[in-house]
């Protein structure tokens, strides 16, 4: 990992998902879809520095690729053994790692979303389809703070339904037409 804040003393911050895929301290909380079988996935991650919490949300969401490269979602949430991070606080981080992130293997930040953003890999796997990944929205004001994620292969099902159209707006009668009269011949001019 390393210390960017270049000191003994400060730097509470965690691994990476991909690292702690790797290092297994959660492996309670940690989940894993393959695209190709499971074509959407809708959870809560939570951040690995409220992993204590009972009852809560995975910590690691491992995407398999079928090959050694596999990609690793997080939530980077900023408070407590994390709250100093250097990159991304509060933020989904999509991170890329090789044997199939059980061994050692440098790892690379894909992508870090902030609710509302998504990241896509066009033609997954040569299916024809993107996948993508949203992060619908990141609550910080609840303990554990989570955020909502979902993985979506191809179409994404839409969650309910549109609200129905406004009614048509009513039309009021037509202006009344100018008046008959004929122009005067010749300017008016106001009397002192």
């Amino acid at each position: 990992m390393g210390n960017p804040l270049y000191s003994d003393d400060i730097g509470k911050m965690c691994y990476n998902p991909a690292k702690n895929y790797q290092i297994g301290w959660y492996a309670d909380k940690v989940g894993a879809i393959d695209p190709l079988q499971t074509q959407y996935w809708s959870g809560k991650l939570i951040g690995v520095a409220e992993y204590g919490i009972p009852g809560s949300f995975p910590v690691v969401i491992k995407i398999e690729t079928g090959t050694v490269t596999d990609y690793f979602i997080g939530f980077n949430r900023a408070t407590g053994p994390n709250a100093q991070n250097d990159e991304a606080d509060d933020e989904v981080t999509i991170i890329e790692t090789g044997q199939n992130g059980q061994g050692y293997s440098q790892s690379f930040l894909k992508a870090t979303l902030q609710a509302g953003e998504s990241y896509t890999w066009t033609n997954w796997q040569g299916t024809g389809k993107n996948l993508v990944v949203t992060a619908q929205s990141i609550v910080t004001s609840t303990t554990p703070g989570t955020a909502d994620v979902t993985i979506a292969l191809g179409q994404t099902p839409t969650a309910s339904p549109t609200p129905k159209p406004t009614p048509a707006p009513t039309t009021a009668s037509p202006t009344p037409a100018p008046t008959t009269a004929s122009p005067t011949p010749a300017p008016t001019t106001a009397s002192p």
